[in-house]
């Protein structure tokens, strides 16, 4: 298995960032990674869906867990023997929220899979971050 994580804050409540992930028409606003997330049904645990790297070929997920206004993780296979795991998790705090992602990548030889998908911490920090900004413009507005 190979995993990277990323956490930044924000004065943004859990429960305006946890809108901000329900939003699936406005994801690309805050993660410039991808081109869509679309689940095929409600945001909630079993339902399938499909999202697309910027640059790359639209692959099917699964919502295995949902827990409202806390988490979610999502499974998207990738070949026979590998799967993406993404795990997304809010932690309120006294003055906003924390706001963690991981990317688990699980199969054989994962971490050169990694590398040729090129995930790198840089970007995924940049994903949170952009998202921690994102909800403060939104609860301001």
């Amino acid at each position: 298995m190979w995993t990277i994580s990323a956490t930044a804050r924000t004065k943004a409540t859990a429960s305006s960032v946890w809108s901000i992930y329900c939003d699936f028409a406005n994801w690309t606003r805050w993660d410039y990674g991808l081109e869509k997330y679309q689940p095929d049904g409600p945001f909630v645990s079993g339902t399938s869906g499909k999202l697309q790297p910027v640059g790359g070929p639209e692959l099917p997920f699964m919502l295995t867990l949902v827990e409202d206004g806390h988490s979610f993780v999502d499974q998207t296979p990738i070949g026979p023997k590998h799967a993406i795991i993404g795990r997304h998790e809010l932690i309120p705090l006294s003055d906003g929220t924390q706001i963690t992602h991981t990317i688990e990548i699980h199969g054989p030889d994962a971490e050169n899979l990694a590398q040729e998908m090129s995930f790198t911490q840089e970007e995924l920090y940049e994903t949170v971050s952009n998202l921690a900004r994102y909800a403060e413009e939104i609860q301001h507005n």
